[in-house]
């Protein structure tokens, strides 16, 4: 007991009014039975040592962070690179015409300690997400979209920095993965043909976690097809943009939406959704969706029509703030 008091900087008595049936006492009333194995991660997850103050906090601007809370003693932070945008195709009667939508942000998660890291404050960058691409109605315009930007936490003390790498730009028709962010350039005879984006990964987390995409396509015989944009993993999978495929106009849907750290709770609600896919097989298929926050933002393709891709959703920082549960 005496060094759980000098781990977290308490002195006094230290409470025994807890129990072992799930109670929030910082320490059970009474011991294992012999033989059994315990250690402090059992009261940890079970919030007996440490409790959760205030709401999770959502920073999505700003250079520097200093904690939104008082006499804490433990942060948990998720930072969240950048959606990139999607890509925009127009083309020509009897000519295929794809589209994939941009990839998610990478996440990486890391957990500070006030008295092992002396974390009181950090240096932040929030990356911006990836501008969405327009066309016009052409015989033959291919653009791609925009790469995400990178998200990063730098504290004060020996704590480690953590960086989320945004999620890569969209494509168009007779685009590879090779072509740069808003280029026109082709690279490939196939019409129908466009790469996928790629999820960001991300460096120096305890969990590092790397973001959906959208697909990639390959469509023959005047088709025509749009992804949407991905949705960043944050711990429990990432999900990748919807296809919209048909004859007409059509839009897709977004991306399903990730699971949520269970701390977080209810403070944040924003659903991290990849933005939708539009695609027109002999017309303008018009505006995709934009990514939310992390996300990628949705392709457009249309037949000699004009349209616009979706913007890739800002990044993110997120923090849960930790105290003794006294």
């Amino acid at each position: 007991m005496s060094e759980l008091r000098s781990y977290y900087g308490r002195s006094g008595a230290v409470s025994l009014s807890g129990s072992l049936s799930g109670s929030t006492g910082p320490v059970p009333s009474s011991l294992p039975s012999s033989g059994s194995a315990i250690s402090v991660s059992n009261f940890r997850s079970k919030n007996r040592i440490l409790r959760k103050k205030g709401s999770t906090q959502t920073i999505t601007s700003g250079s520097s962070w200093s904690p939104a809370q008082s006499g804490c003693v433990q942060y948990n932070v998720y930072v969240v690179g950048g959606g990139g945008s999607g890509g925009g195709h127009s083309t020509d009667s009897g000519r295929e015409k794809v589209a994939s939508g941009g990839g998610a942000g990478g996440t990486a998660f890391r957990r500070y300690s006030v008295q092992d890291h002396g974390v009181t404050s950090a240096s932040i960058s929030i990356g911006a997400g990836g501008a969405g691409v327009s066309y016009p109605a052409s015989s033959g315009y291919a653009i791609s979209g925009r790469n995400g930007g990178s998200t990063t936490f730098n504290p004060n003390g020996s704590g480690l920095t953590i960086l989320a790498y945004g999620g890569s730009r969209g494509f168009a028709g007779r685009q590879t993965a090779a072509i740069g962010n808003a280029s026109t350039n082709t690279d490939t005879g196939s019409w129908g043909t466009c790469s996928r984006s790629y999820g960001g990964t991300s460096v120096g987390g305890q969990s590092n976690y790397t973001g959906g995409y959208g697909p990639g396509l390959s469509k023959g015989s005047d088709q025509s097809g749009a992804t949407g944009g991905g949705a960043p993993n944050l711990g429990s999978g990432g999900k990748n943009g919807p296809e919209v495929s048909q004859s007409g106009y059509a839009a897709g849907s977004r991306s399903a939406a990730p699971t949520k750290p269970s701390e977080w709770g209810s403070n944040v609600s924003n659903t991290f959704q990849g933005g939708f896919a539009v695609q027109h097989s002999s017309g303008s298929a018009g505006g995709a969706g934009n990514g939310y926050l992390g996300a990628g933002g949705g392709g457009s393709a249309s037949e000699s029509g004009s349209g616009n891709s979706g913007n890739g959703g800002s990044g993110a920082i997120f923090v849960t703030y930790y105290e003794i549960n006294t």
